[in-house]
């Protein structure tokens, strides 16, 4: 992915975050505590804020920013590493004979 449109979705999760967390803040100031209220507005940030943060981690972990990602790419650029070996190509199944003769047999009466 180029790098732009990776800038373009770690700004868009920041922002979606940092509302998620004036959401939390909110709830607090406002003073709406465990009403019914306060906990749809905590659960509906807290629900946002971790969403978006999971698809960071996952941005961050494809991109290299964090160890571990990229694995297939770091193995094939390894120098002297071995390639692991192809499996084993199935046989393919032998194909079924029809016969070209008409079968009829009457109902009640099959072999």
């Amino acid at each position: 992915m180029k790098k732009e449109h990776v800038l373009g979705l770690v700004v868009i999760c920041l922002v979606i975050v940092a509302l998620s967390i004036s959401g939390l803040a909110s709830d607090v100031v406002t003073r709406l505590g465990l009403d019914l209220d306060g906990l749809l507005l905590i659960m509906v940030s807290l629900l946002m804020a971790g969403l978006f943060l999971l698809m960071l981690f996952v941005i961050a972990k494809d991109q290299g920013w964090l160890p571990g990602g990229k694995k297939e790419s770091a193995a094939a650029a390894a120098p002297g590493a071995k390639a692991a070996p192809a499996p084993a190509a199935a046989r393919p199944a032998a194909p079924k004979t029809q016969s070209s003769e008409a079968v009829s047999v009457p109902p009640g009466q099959a072999k």
